[in-house]
């Protein structure tokens, strides 16, 4: 924001400077009146529109109190250009409203040196409230650190198998790029590299059920719900790696 912020003022300075050398800025002055309600302390009137790229929450078009209810600002645009504009608390969030809530459509006005706009703000959109994140998935603490137990044990055993795997893959390509490699020795390899890999593939469906274990029986049939819902066969895995991300504060 701040990146954006200090684009949008280097930006504007060029355009001050090009313009000033030529006559073509002009200034124009915003007066708004906005309610109180919805507002806090501490809030801040902003002025976004299509002069500083709709922008929300921009530090250069922070707008002064006047009085209570009052706020302006002088900002410089090109003479004769037509700019759509909005007020806003600081964000989207909390952008001008009608007073049945509903969106309001952006204000418009045609620029020429030394025009004043006097506006008033109807009512503030007020953020709903937010939806309640569901965490059956979300794994506990006790939870996450069996899984690190399964995935520590699973790891250890896949290395050595891969280690022994790895061992006879070599043998078989040491016989295949032989001058004259023995067929008797590629099927007691092909045999054995088989043997490994399922030895392996046994291991990960061992580790596969203790992590399933792991869920408690209202996560199961969360779990069986979302894998129902997608056609993807690695859907389960995504999922699994979901339910193992941290727990949101």
């Amino acid at each position: 924001m701040k990146k954006l912020s200090f684009y949008f003022f280097s930006l504007s300075f060029i355009i001050l400077s090009f313009s000033l050398t030529f006559g073509q800025v002009g200034s124009v002055k915003f007066e708004v009146k906005v309610p109180s309600k919805g507002m806090q302390k501490n809030s801040s009137v902003f002025l976004t529109g299509s002069f500083n790229g709709w922008n929300p929450h921009d530090s250069m078009y922070i707008m002064q109190k006047v009085s209570n209810d009052l706020y302006s600002l002088t900002i410089p645009v090109f003479n004769g250009k037509k700019y759509e504009y909005k007020y806003t608390l600081g964000g989207w969030n909390s952008v001008e409203t009608s007073l049945k809530d509903s969106a309001i459509k952006n204000r418009k006005m045609f620029s020429h040196d030394g025009l004043a706009i006097n506006d008033t703000v109807l009512k503030w959109k007020s953020p709903g409230p937010a939806a309640k994140k569901d965490t059956t998935l979300k794994f506990s603490k006790k939870q996450m650190e069996e899984m690190a137990k399964i995935k520590a044990e699973i790891m250890i055993k896949i290395k050595d198998k891969m280690k022994n795997t790895l061992g006879i893959l070599k043998k078989a390509f040491v016989n295949m790029l032989s001058d004259k490699p023995d067929m008797k020795l590629r099927k007691k390899y092909h045999k054995q590299i088989v043997s490994s890999i399922n030895n392996v593939l046994d291991l990960a469906a061992d580790a596969l059920w203790k992590a399933v274990s792991v869920f408690t029986p209202e996560q199961k049939k969360a779990l069986l719900k979302e894998m129902k819902k997608s056609k993807d066969p690695g859907a389960f895995f995504n999922i699994i790696t979901k339910a193992m991300s941290p727990q949101h504060k």
